[in-house]
């Protein structure tokens, strides 16, 4: 049914992949889950693609160009990745394990110590703990996210990946979704940085670039 689509996609990953000199070239996969846009898995070097996508393609909702971003967008993530232990991949998810130490570990440390009023320490640490930890995790996706953007962006033109992204683009349907798929839907809203926050990272300027259309708040 997509498989014009699919060729292209396959063929774009392939050159996206060879400027960006990423070691190997990903596999691509395509899904049928309808919270899912695009995503690079970091350990098996693969790019899975929704079949949302393909349709809102095919139907002429979005174009190649956009396409081709979302893409550069993912093998982003795979040059990022690439630089193992200097990659923001690293650098801020072990920020999380330390926090979760600090969250976990930490209270179990200290209610051992003060047996005498064993819960007080504890919980008082772990309140402080659940108050910020959401917070550190959207800092931590938002870095990720922009450092992918950063990455993708040298992938294609300014005007191409300004474009794309601020286009509204509803890739989201919210049609027969389970619980698992309401959780994702959530989880990527509160984690994607926003379009301005997108435009900022990449220093682009609205003024010098032709922008189709600008609605904050829509991610990839």
């Amino acid at each position: 049914m997509y498989y014009d689509q699919v060729n292209i996609i396959k063929q774009k990953i392939e050159k996206l992949a060879k400027k960006a000199e990423l070691k190997e070239i990903p596999t691509l996969k395509i899904s049928k889950a309808e919270h899912l846009v695009a995503e690079a898995s970091i350990l098996r070097k693969k790019i899975t693609v929704s079949t949302g996508l393909l349709s809102q393609w095919q139907k002429g909702e979005i174009d190649e160009n956009d396409v081709e971003v979302v893409l550069a967008h993912e093998i982003g993530h795979l040059m990022d990745f690439d630089r193992k232990f200097h990659s923001v991949f690293f650098r801020y998810n072990a920020v999380v394990v330390l926090y979760l130490f600090l969250g976990v570990g930490l209270p179990k440390l200290v209610f051992f110590r003060h047996l005498a009023e064993p819960w007080i320490p504890p919980l008082l640490i772990f309140v402080i703990w659940a108050f910020f930890f959401h917070w550190i995790c959207r800092r931590v996706s938002l870095a990720v996210q922009l450092e992918a953007d950063k990455n993708g962006a040298s992938l294609v033109t300014d005007e191409q990946f300004a474009n794309s992204i601020t286009k509204r683009k509803p890739f989201h349907v919210a049609k027969d979704f389970g619980l698992i798929e309401t959780w994702e839907f959530l989880r990527h809203v509160i984690s994607s940085p926003s379009i301005s926050e997108r435009l900022q990272n990449l220093n682009f300027k609205i003024g010098e670039i032709k922008i189709e259309k600008i609605e904050d708040g829509q991610s990839f």
